[in-house]
C-alpha cells in the first residue's frame, strides 16, 4: 500500500512538469526557422523572439527594436551578452536577454540590425 502511495505522489509531482514540457515542445515546433536562429527570427510577417516559448510580434505592431550589447565583448570574446528590446507602437515593451555566439544565423548585432532594416523595422544599436 505504501508503494502505491509513493507512485501516486511521484505521478502527481511529475505531471505538471511533463505537461509544461509538452506545451513548450508544441509551441516551439510551430516555427520552422528557429533552429540556430540566434536571438530572433522572422516568420509569418512577425519578429519571433527565440525564447523558451517563442514570442511573436507582428511587423506592423513594432515601433522600434533596440539591441543593447557590450562592444568590448564583441571584440575580445567568442560569446557576448545581448538584450533585445522590442517597442510596440502601443508603448508596450518586451525585453529578452540572449547569450550570443558567432555560430548563429544572425550572429552579431550588426547582422541583426541589417536583417531588421531589410524587413523595414527601425533598429537602434546601443553599445556600451
Amino acid at each position: 500500500m505504501e508503494n502505491i502511495t509513493n507512485i501516486i505522489t511521484v505521478i502527481c509531482i511529475m505531471a505538471p512538469v511533463i505537461i509544461f514540457g509538452v506545451i513548450i515542445l508544441a509551441k516551439r515546433s510551430k516555427y520552422q526557422n528557429r533552429s540556430n536562429a540566434g536571438a530572433f527570427f522572422f516568420e509569418n510577417d512577425s519578429l519571433v523572439l527565440n525564447t523558451g516559448i517563442p514570442y511573436p510580434v507582428p511587423f506592423d505592431e513594432i515601433e522600434c527594436v533596440e539591441l543593447h550589447y557590450n562592444s568590448w565583448e564583441l571584440e575580445h570574446k567568442l560569446s557576448y551578452s545581448l538584450m533585445v528590446k522590442v517597442i510596440r507602437k502601443s508603448g508596450q515593451t518586451k525585453r529578452v536577454f540572449y547569450k550570443g555566439y558567432r555560430t548563429a544565423k544572425l550572429a552579431l548585432p550588426s547582422d541583426m540590425e541589417a536583417a531588421l532594416q531589410e524587413k523595414g523595422i527601425r533598429c537602434v544599436m546601443v553599445g556600451k
